[in-house]
C-alpha cells in the first residue's frame, strides 16, 4: 500500500504532463484556481 501512495505522490506532484502543458497536475490546478480568481475579481 505505500508503494501506491508513494506512486500517487509523484503522479500528481512532480510528474509533467504533456496534455497539461508540461506541468504537474497538482501545479496545473493551482493555476487554474488562481486563474479563476482573478477573473472573478
Amino acid at each position: 500500500m505505500d508503494e501506491v501512495i508513494d506512486w500517487l505522490g509523484f503522479y500528481n506532484a512532480r510528474r509533467l504532463h504533456s496534455t497539461l502543458d508540461y506541468v504537474s497536475p497538482m501545479t496545473f490546478e493551482k493555476n487554474w484556481f488562481a486563474a479563476q480568481q482573478g477573473e472573478a475579481a
